[in-house]
């Protein structure tokens, strides 16, 4: 089990991961755009607005904040709260968790202490977030109605990774130090034999580890590839207006832009165009 567990499976999770996601965005690279859905409104007329709206969408989400502000704060939470865990663990795991000793006056014992009670911190918030979310989808009606298997299926999952993470913070016996997991990636990533290590000994870290690297491997082919396709999607959606579209298959949209058309016709003037539409 430790060999299957933490020596070939975290290969196999890397490898399905990235060709996955590759694979993913190159399926969206290459679909051409037929028809302009730009939906600003109002249109957005410089390169700079569109950064500002994509930005404001991608990081506030300013979209929920106009419609479902409780939605927002939910969301908000949940995402911040996902943000400080990813990085508490590489950067914590990778320093030591002395990231804050850089800051006069604080030493490493200090920051050490600091890192652990900031994962704790993150870690509930997350799972309240998280617990938050699911409990909407639960027992709105307009949200039921529109729930599918699978959204409820990964709130429960994410759950249940984060709940086996708060179980290594809050008992004791199960907690993992720092040192034995940079020691454990260093020799993953080098290629050495990990079965005797210590930290695998560890039930509850195996189970956590394990649901991990499910989530990985699944990652590419779910609604959670957002974190890539939503910068795709509000480009397409909140990019400079321009008629014809790009991407618009037998077109030149060089010479239409500079004749002044929109979408050209072949001799039957608005009649044809009609007909296209």
């Amino acid at each position: 089990m430790k060999l299957l567990i933490g020596q070939i499976l975290p290969y196999i999770t890397i490898i399905i991961f990235v060709l996955g996601v590759f694979y993913r965005l190159g399926r969206w690279v290459g679909t051409q755009i037929i028809h302009n859905i730009t939906l600003s409104d109002p249109w957005l007329k410089t390169n700079g607005q569109v950064a500002v709206r994509i930005g404001t969408e991608a990081f506030l989400f300013r979209n929920f904040f106009i419609f479902d502000k409780a939605l927002w704060a939910g969301a908000l939470l949940m995402h911040l709260s996902l943000l400080n865990v990813l990085g508490g663990h590489v950067v914590g795991f990778g320093t030591l968790g002395t990231q804050f000793a850089f800051i006069p006056g604080v030493s490493e014992q200090l920051s050490q202490s600091l890192s652990n009670d900031l994962g704790t911190i993150f870690g509930i918030l997350l799972f309240v977030a998280l617990a938050y979310l699911l409990i909407r989808r639960l027992s709105i009606t307009p949200i039921k109605q529109l729930n599918k298997p699978s959204d409820i299926l990964w709130l429960v999952f994410l759950l249940l990774i984060v709940g086996v993470g708060d179980i290594m913070r809050f008992f004791h016996q199960f907690h993992v130090e720092y040192e034995p997991v940079r020691d454990y990636v260093i020799a993953l990533g080098t290629f050495q034999p990990v079965v005797n290590m210590e930290l695998l000994s560890n039930p509850v870290f195996l189970v956590h580890f394990t649901l991990v690297n499910i989530l990985l491997i699944l990652f590419p082919f779910s609604k959670l590839m957002h974190l890539f396709g939503m910068f795709a999607e509000r480009w397409i959606v909140n990019r400079t207006y321009h008629e014809p579209a790009p991407g618009m298959p037998n077109i030149d949209v060089a010479a239409a832009r500079k004749a002044g058309l929109g979408l050209p016709s072949s001799g039957g003037g608005a009649e044809s165009s009609s007909e296209g539409v």
